[in-house]
């Protein structure tokens, strides 16, 4: 006799925590729109584009990317936070310049390498071994 009580709570959270994350995403969209933003002004400030900038705006463009994907399949596929991942790191380097002792430069291409051989594997188990659908075809 409790158990419908039960289910009606648990559905109740369930809605709850749904709407709770989708307004997160969407302040998470906002704020890396804002981000943006504010790249732009300080760029149009110091009138000179750096690779840092543009690298810093492909991160935030992959978050509201990351965000939009949740909203369509109501899933984000792992493969979006390693490629921001990947840009960080490659920001990293940039941001360090010339004067970066080579050892860490090796280590830092090191674990850009690691997420880029993750992703292959991940995206092979994907396709082949799991069967899903490719996330570039669920694109279109």
């Amino acid at each position: 006799m409790m158990r419908p009580k039960l289910d009606e709570i648990d559905h109740l959270l369930s809605t709850l925590f749904l709407y709770i994350e989708k307004v997160v995403l969407v302040v998470v969209g906002g704020l890396a729109l804002i981000g943006i933003g504010e790249l732009v002004w300080i760029i149009f400030q110091h009138r000179e584009v750096s690779l840092q900038d543009l690298l810093m705006m492909f991160i935030y463009i992959e978050i509201m990317a990351m965000a939009n994907i949740y909203f369509l399949r109501r899933a984000v596929p792992f493969t979006y936070p390693m490629f921001i991942a990947v840009t960080a790191l490659s920001r990293l380097i940039v941001l360090q310049g010339k004067n970066i002792a080579p050892e860490n430069l090796l280590y830092e291409s090191g674990a850009i390498l690691l997420v880029c051989i993750a992703i292959l594997v991940v995206r092979f188990s994907q396709r082949h071994c799991l069967g899903e659908e490719n996330e570039d075809d669920a694109q279109k």
